[in-house]
């Protein structure tokens, strides 16, 4: 397979708490007023790539803010496991894209890491069995059309990966991953609580929880060790924000697909 071919090829980095290869936390070059390069811990540059996505936080949209309060059908959870699904399995395409276009180093190392975490650990199966806890057949999923703001926001993602900037690739990716551990500890609560679902159903979402902060985290160092001036961290800022805001315009899909936040939550 194309996928596993480009993670077999995948040169030697250094490694991450877990053992993986990684990016090493660099710091990042900026020019200050009077023209003088000072560094930037690749943290600070992580704290800015958040500040980013401050207008599109995942957890403030009504979709999910529904979900914490348990007022989604089964019916919505299903419609949502379809559309979302989209996004999932696209993702390793946006990684093996980028990965391409990266030269040998740290950064490629870390994006193929997460590759090889896609594919081997089969997330999109895992997807397919949350899809199924709330009702959704598998073949149902696969063959579901995906409303405007699904669409757009694949093609965003793939667009960003293939034509933008790499900082600004990397950052999207940023916006993507740095908000998963939080938006899936309130799926999982949501989950069990709400609608009595547990075991494989909430496998997906245990293990981005933990996983994407690695990730996250492995993608600004990345971006750190990549980028080495201001205009290429406001790239970066600037993948954030618009990763961030197609994920945002999915969930807004989604609820409008199902009438969610014209008063019947």
């Amino acid at each position: 397979m194309l996928l596993l071919s480009t993670i077999e090829r995948a040169g030697d980095g250094s490694k991450t708490r877990s053992g993986r290869t990684g990016a090493a936390g660099p710091i990042l070059p900026v020019t200050d007023p009077l023209g003088k390069e000072t560094p930037m811990p690749a943290t600070d540059l992580q704290q800015r790539l958040d500040e980013a996505t401050t207008g599109a936080r995942l957890l403030e949209h009504p979709f999910y803010r529904a979900w914490a309060q348990g007022t989604l059908t089964l019916e919505d959870l299903s419609f949502y496991s379809a559309q979302y699904h989209r996004q999932v399995e696209a993702f390793p395409g946006y990684l093996h894209t980028v990965a391409d276009r990266l030269p040998e180093g740290p950064a490629r190392a870390t994006i193929l890491a997460n590759l090889r975490d896609e594919v081997e650990g089969d997330h999109l199966g895992l997807w397919l069995d949350f899809a199924q806890g709330v009702g959704a057949a598998k073949e149902t999923v696969e063959a579901a059309a995906a409303v405007d703001e699904t669409a757009a926001c694949v093609a965003s993602f793939q667009a960003a990966m293939s034509e933008r900037s790499l900082p600004f690739a990397l950052g999207m990716l940023y916006a993507y991953e740095s908000q998963t551990p939080g938006v899936a500890a309130t799926k999982i609560e949501g989950l069990r609580n709400h609608y009595g679902i547990d075991g494989p159903a909430l496998e997906y979402f245990e293990l981005h929880g933990e996983l994407d902060i690695e990730h996250s985290g492995d993608l600004a160092a990345s971006i750190a060790d990549l980028a080495g001036t201001e205009a290429a961290a406001q790239e970066a800022e600037a993948g954030a924000k618009a990763g961030a805001e197609a994920v945002w315009n999915l969930l807004t899909g989604i609820a409008a697909a199902r009438g969610i936040g014209d008063g019947r939550n």
